[in-house]
């Protein structure tokens, strides 16, 4: 019995446990991307920010109506008073009163709240761009790491037969002991080279998972090949996507115009504050507050006013304020025109990054070509014994380093085009740009 229910819990956990934590889930670039711009911590903080500001911009907007408040208060006095003859006073106040002119202050306070509920969802379009690359950085690393994984595991298995060859070699006579040992040697490096990749596949997956918000030893599979993308869009469309939907200039816009919404804000002191006031009033000795014995009418009372609030002298202040804001609007157009000189340095720098990078490939690939080449012919030349093992040991080596090295620039070329969309501002989830577009902003 105890069995039957320890494992029918076991099934029932099984059943309902979390999506993000099953066994066996797989994700392409693009499906672990998605799931990251779900469930990242860092995006879902940026996304309640911004609907903190939403309901910040809500608060500023309700300013502009009338507040309504009620005041009671209970006295009690040790003695009779003498214009009362009572000793409990008890009085209720209900207050309306309605924003008439604030010197602009209510509207800069709402366009402010506005701006910055807009500059929090250019912060959020700045994060899920950071993220994205993040993502696809370890997804493109964690398959190098595969890909080196299979590379070496092809290299332990020519250090393999080379040391047989030369075992035979030497056995019968032709090869001296020497070329077993460089043999052992070369297979002894070749499997510390694997297991320094499997290492580094287990801590990309690792940095995977949590990326996702999966746990870190989650059993999950990722899928995909380092296959090179076309990018063939030139300097120009590549600043101008950039200056038109990179989420930092955009923000640093926002900043500036915050700041001349803070002083319209600063300016508004110098100008009187004028509200309407409605009241209705009630006094009593009871907790009623509808009067006593001696007063049995005229208890109540309304009153319709006027309030100006108006501060003729501040000893400075408020200029002082008023140039503090100016000289800040001032810097943040500078930080502007500053913002602008860095995007266009790193959309060029990453544009000629990448370019650098697709050639390296097209070299890396005729050195793998060649190096086989170079391998197949000092292998045969070893074992017809007209070449040295030394010879086919650096063929070998040439050959491993080779496909390690064309390995590692198409990763680069990935992560370098990754890096540009990021700089431009796109987001593109599989690296993939949609044909006959210019791509698309993130959001």
């Amino acid at each position: 019995m105890f069995w039957r229910s320890v494992c029918c819990a076991a099934f029932v956990s099984i059943l309902f446990l979390s999506p993000s934590v099953k066994a066996g889930e797989s994700y392409s670039m693009e499906g672990a991307v998605m799931r990251a711009l779900e469930h990242n911590p860092d995006v879902e903080n940026a996304r309640f920010t911004v609907q903190a500001a939403e309901s910040a911009r809500k608060a500023a907007r309700s300013a502009f109506g009338p507040e309504l408040g009620v005041s009671y208060s209970y006295s009690r006095y040790n003695k009779d008073r003498p214009s009362r003859y009572e000793p409990n006073v008890t009085t209720m106040t209900v207050t309306a009163s309605q924003p008439l002119f604030t010197g602009f202050n209510l509207l800069n306070s709402y366009q402010k709240a506005a701006l910055e509920e807009e500059r929090q969802a250019l912060q959020l379009e700045s994060q899920r761009l950071s993220v994205t690359a993040a993502v696809q950085e370890a997804f493109v690393t964690y398959l190098k790491a595969i890909e080196s994984i299979r590379s070496t595991e092809r290299s332990l298995e020519r250090a393999k037969m080379q040391l047989n060859m030369a075992k035979t070699a030497w056995n019968i006579g032709l090869r001296p002991r020497l070329d077993v040992l460089q043999a052992e040697t070369d297979l002894a490096q070749t499997e510390a080279l694997l297991i320094q990749y499997e290492n580094e596949r287990d801590v990309w997956l690792t940095r995977l998972n949590t990326l996702l918000d999966l746990p870190p030893d989650a059993p999950t599979n990722y899928e995909g090949a380092l296959d090179l993308l076309p990018f063939r869009r030139s300097l120009e469309a590549c600043l101008q996507q950039a200056m038109d939907h990179r989420p930092d200039l955009l923000m640093a816009k926002k900043s500036v115009e915050i700041a001349l919404k803070d002083l319209g804000i600063t300016k508004s002191q110098f100008w009187p504050q004028v509200s309407a006031i409605l009241g209705w009033s009630t006094t009593g000795s009871h907790l009623d507050a509808a009067g006593s014995r001696y007063t049995q009418k005229d208890y109540a009372y309304g009153e319709l006013g006027l309030s100006v609030d108006w501060t003729l002298f501040s000893s400075g202040r408020r200029m002082y304020l008023t140039q503090q804001a100016k000289r800040q609007v001032s810097a943040l157009e500078a930080a502007v025109r500053s913002s602008v000189n860095n995007c266009a340095y790193a959309v060029r720098s990453s544009l000629l990054s990448t370019q650098d990078a697709y050639r390296a490939v097209q070299v890396a690939r005729r050195a793998v070509a060649s190096a086989r080449e170079s391998y197949a012919d000092a292998k045969m030349r070893y074992e017809l014994q007209s070449g040295s093992y030394l010879d086919l040991l650096t063929a070998q080596s040439a050959l491993s380093e080779a496909e390690l090295a064309e390995i590692s620039t198409r990763a680069d070329c990935l992560i370098a085009l990754s890096q540009l969309y990021e700089t431009m501002g796109e987001l593109h989830p599989d690296l993939t740009e949609p044909a006959g577009t210019g791509g698309k902003k993130a959001s």
